[in-house]
């Protein structure tokens, strides 16, 4: 009903529009005829038709001006109006060719003649303004023409009156039809409008529904990230804590087994979080410099364990590398070398394992890289018709992939993210003897020595380093789950830290007031005041007493980028996500911790 009335209110407009300014040529068409035929100067009908097209014409503009750019009338009697405005012009446009021609009597003289043919341009011009309104039409059509068809007819010799009548009957016929078809057409211009406006009103709501969707499956992950991350994070602390305690042989076989077991489900929360990033994309490539030697060290010690446990050989080649200093995103490059590295050693049980770096300048310019990394395997290999699912999301290629644990989602990250970086991915394999993973991506390598700047490559390699116990740091763990309370007062006690235990945010701001410390590890999710709330106060606060801040550094179990961002925003160091481990914990001390400053603490 609404586009109904959208529709009627628009033909109006439109009616209104086409017709504002054509009673000016009524008034010119009627002052042209009467100046040129004295006899009509002082005839007083003559005069009284002209001020009456002057006073239509001054209607037609106000109309306009109220219904259409005021907005202060109806449309019902804009309508109405427009019709009576249509049927008065024609009766008295009628009027006025009848006398011009009854004074005249002659079809020779000038005034008949502007006056035969402006009838027929007023006709036609009308009709097709108001074609629109069919019944209008007709009525104004009639009342115009007719009359001075007729009139026409009453001055000329006897013998072509009916010749007259009929090319004149055929020529309004003409216009009638005319008028209908130009009816049909703006009608059906209106249909297809409305049509398309539902569709687009239809596209708009389907496009409102994906985005709550998306925002629904978006919110749905990161709660279920959260709520998995808590209890994980109490089942690997725990297990790394009973590791460090006197097992027996079976024992410490029954602890690995949990662990294997709580990272794996881990490597799945993270690679479905992934693949929903990329549906949303709302995962991003952050360019920065790295070494990449430092980087591939680390995935080699990484890796290591891995080919020890299962008596693989491991041969990482970087002779084809002429270039170390790079940029790009090491952190998403890594992950890359993760995922076929994670699918060469899960898929190979005897053999090697063979990564081969290669990274030379381009053709083409001279700061600009190539770096191709190649994962070679001796595994059971792909046969020709799985290459072409394998990067197919929740697709484990073979019969004897069904005992492998996993998503699924690897390659298919993988291949995103290469897109991601301008890079490609091509695979050969053959089934039974091992396959080859070959990924190229296009990195800057003009790099100013200033510009390399320490990377999470580096600061993740000084967990491998030997650490001094010389912390004795005064930590305020801020943790409303009292499972993750446990576990990370146990770790920091083993680093030798004394611990002082919030369980909110409230109780956080109100030990930080009261005693001074090294380090805030705050949990973001608590009851009472979050620890976005309790960081944004604490920051305030030392603002305002101008003193030096104390790093705080977010302990979630929240892996979105939007929430590491937003603890960022607050004033938070670092983001360190659950579950987390001793050398996890021992990095971050050991990044804002001076251990002269906690010495000061300590002594007083």
């Amino acid at each position: 009903m609404a586009s109904l009335d959208r529709i009627r209110e628009n033909v109006n407009k439109d009616i209104a529009q086409g017709m504002r300014f054509g009673g000016f040529f009524y008034v010119l068409c009627a002052t042209i005829v009467v100046a040129i035929s004295p006899s009509l100067h002082t005839h007083p009908g003559i005069i009284f038709m002209v001020l009456f097209f002057c006073a239509l014409t001054l209607a037609r503009l106000f109309i306009f001006d109220r219904g259409f750019v005021s907005q202060k009338l109806d449309h019902s009697l804009i309508a109405k109006a427009i019709s009576i405005i249509y049927v008065l012009t024609a009766i008295s446009w009628a009027f006025f060719s009848s006398l011009v021609m009854k004074l005249a009597n002659q079809v020779s003289d000038t005034s008949s003649l502007l006056t035969i043919v402006a009838t027929i341009g007023f006709t036609a011009g009308g009709i097709a303004v108001i074609a629109p309104r069919i019944r209008t039409m007709i009525v104004f059509g009639t009342l115009i023409y007719l009359p001075t068809l007729f009139s026409l007819a009453l001055i000329i010799p006897a013998e072509n009156f009916w010749a007259l009548i009929s090319i004149g009957c055929s020529y309004f016929v003409f216009f009638i039809l005319n008028g209908k078809h130009q009816h049909d057409s703006y009608w059906s211009a209106k249909h297809q409008t409305l049509l398309l406006e539902q569709q687009a009103g239809d596209l708009e709501k389907a496009r409102i529904q994906a985005e709550h969707a998306n925002k629904a499956k978006s919110a749905f992950l990161a709660t279920m990230s959260h709520e998995i991350r808590t209890p994980m994070n109490g089942v690997l602390g725990m297990t790394e804590i009973l590791s460090t305690t006197s097992l027996t042989t079976e024992q410490k076989n029954y602890v690995n087994v949990i662990r294997n077991s709580g990272e794996t489900l881990l490597n799945i929360i993270d690679d479905i979080l992934d693949f929903a990033r990329i549906e949303a994309n709302k995962l991003t490539i952050v360019n920065r410099s790295f070494h990449l030697q430092t980087l591939i060290k680390e995935v080699e010690w990484l890796f290591l364990p891995k080919a020890k446990e299962k008596a693989l050989k491991f041969i990482v080649d970087t002779d084809g590398s002429s270039i170390n200093k790079l940029i790009g995103d090491p952190d998403r490059i890594k992950q890359i070398l993760f995922n076929l590295l994670g699918n060469a050693f899960k898929f190979t049980n005897h053999g090697e394992v063979r990564l081969i770096v290669e990274c030379q300048p381009t053709d083409q310019q001279m700061d600009r890289a190539e770096l191709k990394l190649t994962v070679i395997d001796s595994g059971i290999g792909i046969s020709p018709e799985n290459q072409a699912k394998l990067f197919q999301e929740f697709t484990q290629v073979g019969e004897s992939s069904e005992h492998i644990r996993g998503t699924g989602l690897g390659l298919l990250i993988t291949r995103n993210l290469l897109s991601l970086m301008n890079g490609t991915i091509s695979v050969t394999s053959q089934l039974g003897k091992g396959s080859q993973f070959c990924a190229c991506i296009p990195l800057q390598s003009k790099v100013n020595q200033e510009e390399i700047s320490v990377d999470s490559t580096q600061s993740k390699t000084a967990a491998v380093l030997p650490i001094k116990n010389y912390y004795s740091a005064r930590v305020l763990l801020v943790e409303d789950n009292e499972v993750n309370q446990l576990i990370s007062q146990a770790i920091l006690k083993r680093l030798d830290c004394e611990v002082t235990l919030a369980c909110n945010g409230a109780e956080a701001v109100e030990e930080f007031l009261s005693q001074s410390f090294d380090l805030i590890l705050m949990d973001c999710n608590m009851p009472v005041m979050d620890g976005f709330e309790a960081t944004k106060r604490i920051r305030a606060w030392e603002m305002q007493n101008n003193i030096r801040q104390t790093p705080i550094v977010a302990l979630t179990a929240h892996a979105f980028d939007e929430v590491k961002q937003r603890c960022i925003n607050v004033g938070m160091y670092e983001h360190l996500s659950k579950p987390f481990d001793q050398d996890q914990l021992r990095n971050i001390l050991q990044k804002f911790i001076n251990p002269s400053s906690a010495q000061e603490n300590i002594s007083t």
